[in-house]
């Protein structure tokens, strides 16, 4: 997996999915010269920039933060209305694995109730 942020994002956002795994594969090939970095079997390319719901975001703390506000994102409201989603995870932000860990753990809080 590799994640495309910062200034880069504007180089690659208009270019076609193939152009984009091309010059993935070039810089993973520099970083591991002595080693054959064969072809990808399969590859995905999300954009985010052009996706009307994200525009690219993500959650994330800030330089000096504590990680308390994904605690606090994830409290319930009066055991009616829960939030799930990577922001709610402390453990695994920004990930896939934390988005579903987190609807996991509000799946339950529901079904305990």
């Amino acid at each position: 997996m590799s994640v495309i942020s910062g200034d880069a994002v504007s180089s690659v956002r208009d270019s076609e999915d193939k152009e984009v795994l091309d010059e993935c594969m070039k810089v993973l090939r520099e970083l591991f010269k002595e080693q054959e970095v064969p072809e990808p079997v399969n590859f995905f390319i999300t954009h985010w920039s052009k996706d009307m719901w994200s525009q690219m975001s993500y959650s994330f703390v800030k330089t000096g933060g504590s990680g308390e506000a994904y605690d606090i994102l994830a409290e319930d409201v009066q055991g009616k209305v829960f939030f799930a989603g990577e922001a709610t995870n402390r453990h695994f932000p920004q990930t896939v694995t934390g988005a579903y860990l987190s609807g996991v753990r509000e799946a339950s809080k529901m079904a305990a109730m």
